[in-house]
């Protein structure tokens, strides 16, 4: 006989492996790549950033001896050398804040940042080309600046990137944790209008609705009888019975009288079981009807049940 046998809780995950199983080569390379890509993007990230505030600071400096040259020397000292000063400043706050918008994923900021810091690297570049000559010195300050701000712009990029992959990977660590809202609980019901039951005379019903679904009929294996009569045999007298000359027929209920449910369920089984198949239940209202048997549409219905679906 084949047993199931239920997975364990400690299954390995798809890309891990068994202690004591060798690797792949192409999982120890794959291994080794995640590590290094992990450090180097924890590693390299400090040091280009440490990098690029030596080089911008260092740069910045020249670039201001280099822009109060170009300046008119009748200028005052302290506004030529304030100008330059406050384009250098303009432009290294432009590139923190361009980095430390990509920490709090502001396109707003990050765009605006990034101008700034286009328009302050533009004016160094036009003041070399303008009025510096073509030599060496001009040109390495021109493709200086120019890599500088390339260089905050893709790490400014490059931290968004990995910011955004991290909470990725946390989110969905998370998620199958996160309790779910409990559904709204459905409003009650409205209670039911009470039957009024005439049995004096019979009841007219309306036609059912076109959308009433019809009870399902269920043959049962040993129909039940409630209207069989007592056997002969049994001796015991009945507190209820009358003499024999004036003891009605119960075997059918008389038409036209109040039924009991006893009575009731006889003759709906009565009915239903006189044809082959059995009657539904519309064509068993029908014929109880015309057979004069009187009674209310919500007893008939429990009648109906009782009778096709008996309790086992």
């Amino acid at each position: 006989m084949n047993t199931l046998v239920q997975p364990t809780d400690t299954a390995p995950a798809p890309g891990d492996t068994a202690p004591d199983t060798p690797l792949l080569v192409s999982e120890m390379v794959a291994q080794q790549m995640r590590t290094t890509t992990t450090a180097i993007y924890r590693y390299i990230t400090y040091i280009s950033l440490w990098v690029l505030l030596l080089c911008s600071a260092t740069f910045a400096a020249v670039q201001v001896w280099a822009l109060r040259n170009y300046l008119p020397d009748a200028l005052p000292s302290p506004a030529a050398w304030a100008l330059p000063i406050a384009l250098q400043v303009l432009v290294l706050a432009a590139e923190l804040i361009l980095l430390s918008s990509a920490v709090t994923r502001s396109w707003a900021v990050q765009a605006t940042a990034g101008a700034v810091m286009a328009i302050g690297y533009g004016a160094e570049i036009t003041a070399h080309l303008h009025e510096g000559g073509k030599d060496l010195i001009t040109t390495t300050f021109v493709v200086m600046s120019a890599l500088l701000a390339l260089c905050w712009t893709l790490l400014a990029l490059a931290l968004r990137a990995g910011i955004t992959d991290a909470d990725a990977i946390v989110t969905r660590a998370r998620a199958p944790h996160i309790p779910q809202p409990a559904p709204a609980p459905e409003p009650p019901l409205a209670p039911a209008a009470p039957v009024v039951e005439l049995e004096s005379a019979p009841a007219v019903e309306p036609a059912p609705a076109a959308t009433e679904t019809e009870p399902e009929f269920v043959q049962e294996a040993v129909p039940e009888t409630w209207y069989t009569p007592v056997s002969g045999d049994d001796t015991a007298p009945d507190l209820h019975d009358t003499p024999a000359d004036t003891a009605p027929d119960t075997d059918t209920p008389t038409p036209g009288a109040p039924l009991s449910d006893v009575e009731m369920d006889a003759v709906v089984h009565m009915i239903v079981t006189e044809t082959n198949p059995p009657r539904s239940y519309r064509e068993m209202e029908a014929r109880y009807r015309e057979l004069g048997y009187v009674g209310a549409a919500g007893r008939l219905r429990e009648s109906w049940h009782r009778v096709t679906q008996p309790a086992h």
